[in-house]
């Protein structure tokens, strides 16, 4: 008998309450900036005011749990509850809950690396679903709808990611973050193998 996804519906909550206080908070633009992920910021030591984490490395970890817009947390969330399940049932709760935030920093460090000096913030889940995705694939990978919607998704993070960076610096769009979603699903990819319970196997998936 699988048991319930309880980090999935902690993560699920989490996400929610934080996106609660941001938009009843006085300023939701300023508090969404106190706890997003600025690489300029981290790799310069640049310590914001309160309520910003003292250390700006920090940020890394809170921006996980930072939302723009309904569509943004919804669409995260969404996801996470589609396909996290499965993946928390065959590493187990602990497990799960430190897959996931190590694909969520992954991607965010993956971010910082490509564009150490960016002053765009970087900010959701979307790096620790990509890493929840990428699980997906390897440990389901005759799930054939999956396959194809992630696959394609990936594709085209890939592409984007690479594609600019291509371009010269002063013709890249501002506010895409791919590398977050490209650091967060081969983090996923590669180490879900390590969290995955020895007797979890690859069982079908419940879909």
């Amino acid at each position: 008998m699988t048991s319930a996804p309880l980090v999935v519906w902690t993560l699920i909550a989490l996400n929610l309450a934080a996106f609660g206080a941001e938009w009843t908070a006085a300023d939701p633009a300023a508090t969404i900036d106190a706890f997003a992920a600025v690489p300029f910021d981290i790799t310069h030591g640049i310590v914001l005011p309160p309520p910003s984490p003292p250390a700006p490395f920090l940020t890394i970890l809170t921006s996980l749990f930072v939302h723009a817009g309904v569509a943004h947390v919804g669409f995260n969330l969404l996801v996470l509850g589609a396909f996290g399940p499965a993946i928390e049932a065959r590493c187990g709760h602990l497990r799960f809950a430190a897959f996931y935030l190590t694909c969520g920093v992954a991607g965010e460090v993956a971010q910082i690396a490509i564009g150490p000096n960016s002053h765009v913030p970087a900010i959701g889940a979307s790096g620790a679903i990509a890493g929840v995705l990428g699980a997906y694939l390897v440990t389901f990978p005759l799930q054939w709808p999956a396959l194809l919607g992630i696959g394609a998704w990936a594709a085209t993070q890939f592409v984007a990611g690479f594609g600019r960076l291509a371009l010269p610096a002063a013709d890249q769009p501002a506010g895409i973050a791919s590398f977050i979603h490209i650091g967060g699903f081969c983090c996923g990819v590669l180490l879900i193998g390590r969290f995955r319970r020895p007797d979890a196997g690859m069982r079908a998936s419940p879909w």
